[in-house]
């Protein structure tokens, strides 16, 4: 392995590292959470920039007509929110955190990258599972609110949702349709009787 891609690999772990420990932290105050919201975008501009397979993976998704379904949907759920009355700051918020930082770190760099060396198949895999040990922090955290069957439950959606996403990326190799969907399973929740809140709850990926 020569030295150039051995530094790729260095610097990825410890990149990743600080993401998913920031990530798995973001209960235990306010200060990890501004540290996660803040510090990811330019961590990602930073692995944009020095992994090769990356960066020129995102000239090409910038490329993607896909992008117009994305724009369109975005828009689409400001005007329900804006004519609903309540509020497009949140459709804002939603498609930053967790939508976008979420999708493009782990539907993105990490498949991108990994590829590589495992394939892609297996880094989707890979991906889904980084991803359900970030969201252990609830279990960790919040034991009592994942009681008997509910706990292995929310590690199989966990999983499971991460692979459907990883899946789509994969077939699209972009991530525009994974965060459409994304967040639209997430801004329906407002509209959903409760009787049928549990659709958007189990369709995301958290």
């Amino acid at each position: 392995m020569d030295g150039r891609k051995l530094s790729e690999i260095v610097i990825f772990v410890v990149c990743e590292s600080i993401l998913i420990s920031l990530f798995f932290f973001l209960s235990k105050g306010t200060l990890v959470f501004y540290l996660y919201i803040g510090l990811s975008p330019l961590i990602f501009a930073f692995l944009c920039f020095y992994l090769k397979d990356v960066r020129s993976t995102v000239g090409q998704m910038l490329q993607s007509r896909d992008l117009v379904i994305f724009i369109a949907v975005f828009f689409i759920w400001l005007y329900l929110y804006a004519i609903s009355g309540n509020g497009t700051l949140f459709v804002l918020e939603t498609s930053y955190f967790p939508v976008f930082l979420e999708e493009f770190n782990f539907r993105f760099i990490i498949i991108v990258f990994l590829k590589r060396y495992i394939g892609e198949g297996r880094a989707v895999i890979i991906q889904s599972l980084l991803y359900s040990v970030a969201y252990s922090n609830y279990l960790v955290f919040s034991p009592t609110g994942y009681p008997g069957l509910y706990l292995e439950l929310f590690i199989i959606d966990n999983i499971a949702m991460a692979c459907i996403y990883g899946a789509i990326y994969y077939l699209r190799k972009n991530i525009y349709i994974d965060i459409s969907i994304h967040m639209s399973l997430y801004l329906m929740d407002v509209f959903l009787p409760a009787s049928m809140g549990w659709i958007a709850y189990v369709s995301t990926p958290v």
